[in-house]
């Protein structure tokens, strides 16, 4: 009566215990992928799995997991009776619920919806009533199929593809019968055993046994031949999952993607877990391309792994960061030279001072004081050569970088604007030193990033819009909704005339001023250099209407203390418009590479002439001509090309007339010896220059002069950037 009252209940139990028709959270997890901007991939990450039909997956394939976990599988119902009455009998006793599970009962637990992992009486017989419902309503081709495709192998893997990919690097299709023993073995201790090192470590031990076991039931059951098994050696896997060929670079760009992930609000575990398509605004080509420079220009200058560069491109019509270099590589360096390394930009900053000026309605007329040494708020400050001694022009003192000036200039704009001015062009409001008002701070003496320097002169190349600096352009979650991002919004800083106007003085920056190694031929740029104290840091920032890119490099030992640039390379000094521009002009070539020329707008000329700009002062007459002994020329006319100047018309200037927008105003130099821009007016160019560099002079028909003959070809430029 007993026994039939018990039948009845198991009866009545399992008529009412469905096979749930939803699978479990954890069976349909599935990893996010990370992409290229072209869709090409970057990185997988989380719990990979993939779905194939049965056939699609071989024969041998199947058999080795077969072999390894239900040798009965396709006899059976659905439950092992051994494995069942064991389990009983535990239950019954108050013993623990245990295995002799089938791939059914493990299907059932792992899969479908309503059972858990947790080791119940009641959970136990549930799974058992579910395993035989499934094994007599589901075909069992399909419950094979379900299984490879769910079952999990280790390395966040989670069906048979996934497996073949994570630990041979290629498609369950290609695999041999060695290596789908050991995927196989892998099922009955996923998280222990060890695939990779010596066969001395325990878990590879087991594994190897496990593996063995897996081939000799394959035998057994005449899934392979005998001789085949004999021959048959373990397999080498590799160390850890991809399936995507990466380089020295990409573990960068996925610890890029990750932190902006979180500043979203996206941790790591819906990263893994949520199957996210995760587009980036990285371009694979021009990202190899950033490598293939830096490697280059260290090769051919002779410098050590202490020098440190970061280069980072910036699209200014989104915002997006289509390339940046993180360092030599990943795996030996973790830290990323472009998007955390900080160093002071020098005299980078000063168009940010430029912008503030131009959008208060001076004009870039309007003249200053220039001499090589002033004291200003305090502090004396210098120019980098005697010879930069005279009153320029907005436009002149950026394209000569004049210290002196650039200092007035933040105290008569307000060093409180010029911060807020760069806090809206890019640079993070929290930067140490930006708002303490220090007098010093139109050069430079901020600590910024090379994204965040590309970022202030992308708003120039944008004429005065600023787009926030980012590397995700897109986000479609696993049901194919696009998660909305922040940095589609905008901002303008600046009018259009403003901008236009500061281009118009970086132009002259790479035209005719410390700039000229950025030159890109017929192509306009615009952009400044920058040195610090001490030549700690050299940087070459600079922009075309395609791209802003930013160019830092700094020397540290290997507990990150800054050192002094002198002498790498064999260079007396590194300046901005050295190796900083030699990476600039060399990366933004392959990156414009078989792109149509765009040009800059026309400058607006606007504002006025500041009220409390210098007097220029009056020439003193000489034999020497001098602009004022001739008619006024007019730039851009035929006959001369001034790249960045108005479009006014009158008299052309010819190779020797002075350009009133460019050049100083002569202080009756006498036999001074010019500067690299041919400054000041009246100089003597067959006067060997002020200083040690002076390679550009020698190389200019002078390489048989004394001072010459120990002078390095394409040395170093006299002013400092």
């Amino acid at each position: 009566m007993m026994v039939l009252g018990l039948a009845t209940l198991v009866f009545v139990a399992y008529q009412n215990t469905p096979i749930p028709d939803e699978a479990q959270q954890d069976a349909i997890k599935q990893e996010s992928v990370i992409t290229y901007r072209d869709g090409s991939a970057l990185a997988r990450i989380g719990t990979h799995r993939e779905s194939l039909p049965l056939e699609k997956i071989p024969r041998h394939v199947q058999n080795a997991v077969l072999a390894a976990e239900d040798r009965n599988f396709w006899n059976e119902p659905g439950i092992s009776p051994t494995g069942v009455a064991r389990a009983l009998v535990k239950t019954a006793t108050g013993g623990d619920v245990q295995g002799g599970s089938t791939i059914t009962q493990q299907l059932a637990r792992n899969y479908f919806e309503g059972l858990s992992q947790d080791r119940t009486i009641s959970r136990k017989l549930k799974e058992i009533l579910i395993s035989i419902r499934a094994g007599q309503e589901i075909d069992k081709k399909e419950i094979l199929k379900l299984y490879l495709n769910t079952v999990y192998f280790g390395r966040s893997a989670y069906g048979i593809q996934a497996a073949s990919r994570a630990y041979f690097h290629t498609t369950v299709d290609k695999i041999d019968e060695s290596q789908a023993a050991m995927l196989a073995a892998m099922i009955q201790r996923p998280t222990y055993f060890a695939s990779y090192g010596p066969a001395s470590n325990p878990a590879k031990k087991a594994l190897i046994e496990r593996w063995n076991y897996v081939l000799d039931g394959m035998e057994k059951e005449e899934w392979i031949d005998p001789a085949k098994r004999a021959s048959a050696k373990f397999p080498q896997t590799q160390k850890q999952w991809s399936d995507v060929k990466g380089g020295p670079q990409d573990g960068y760009l996925q610890d890029r993607v990750m932190r902006e992930l979180k500043v979203l609000g996206i941790d790591e575990k819906q990263v893994e877990t949520g199957g996210l398509k995760i587009t980036t605004t990285f371009d694979k080509r021009l990202q190899d391309t950033t490598a293939a420079v830096v490697n280059q220009v260290k090769r051919e200058s002779n410098l050590g792994n202490d020098i440190h560069f970061g280069l980072t491109a910036i699209d200014p019509k989104t915002g997006g960061v289509v390339a940046s270099y993180g360092g030599r590589s990943y795996a030996r360096q973790q830290f990323d030279d472009s998007f955390q390394g900080t160093v002071q930009p020098g005299s980078s900053f000063k168009p940010i001072v430029l912008a503030t000026a131009l959008d208060q309605g001076v004009s870039l007329q309007t003249t200053m004081d220039g001499s090589y040494r002033r004291t200003i708020g305090g502090a004396t400050f210098t120019n980098d050569s005697r010879s930069e001694n005279g009153v320029y022009n907005l436009k002149q003192m950026t394209a000569m970088s004049i210290n002196t000036a650039y200092v007035e200039l933040g105290q008569k704009v307000g060093l409180d604007k010029v911060a807020e001015m760069a806090v809206k062009m890019g640079v993070p409001k929290d930067t140490q030193n930006l708002k303490s008002g220090f007098t010093s701070l139109p050069l430079g003496v901020i600590d910024a990033s090379s994204v965040t320097m590309a970022s202030v002169y992308s708003t120039f190349a944008a004429e005065g819009v600023h787009r926030k600096p980012h590397v995700i352009s897109k986000i479609v979650d696993k049901d194919g909704k696009r998660i909305r991002l922040p940095w589609d919004k905008e901002e303008r800083v600046f009018s259009q005339g403003v901008a236009r106007d500061a281009t118009a003085a970086m132009r002259a920056v790479v035209t005719s001023g410390t700039g000229k190694g950025a030159s890109l031929g017929i192509r306009p740029v615009a952009g400044k250099t920058g040195t610090t104290d001490e030549n700690k840091s050299a940087w070459f920032v600079g922009y075309t209407p395609e791209y802003a890119t930013s160019v830092a490099m700094w020397r540290e030992d290997k507990n990150r203390n800054r050192k002094s640039l002198i002498g790498v390379g064999g260079y007396n000094q590194v300046y901005g418009g050295t190796v900083p521009a030699d990476i600039f002009q060399r990366f933004m070539m392959k990156a414009l590479e078989g792109k149509e020329i765009s040009q800059f707008g026309p400058p607006a000329n606007g504002g006025s002439i500041a009220p409390w700009a210098a007097p220029k002062p009056t020439p003193t007459p000489s034999n020497t001509p001098t602009a004022t002994t001739s008619p006024t020329c007019q730039p851009n006319t035929p006959g001369r090309q001034q790249p960045g100047t108005g479009g006014v018309t009158g008299r052309p200037c010819s190779s020797r007339s002075p350009d009133p927008t460019t050049t100083p105003t002569p202080t009756n130099p006498g036999g001074v010896p010019c500067n690299q821009a041919g400054l000041p007016l009246g100089c003597d160019p067959n006067l060997p220059p002020e200083g040690d560099d002076i390679s550009w002079w020698c190389q200019q028909g002078h390489m048989n002069h004394p001072k010459c003959r120990d002078q390095k070809p394409g040395g170093d430029p006299p002013n400092p950037p």
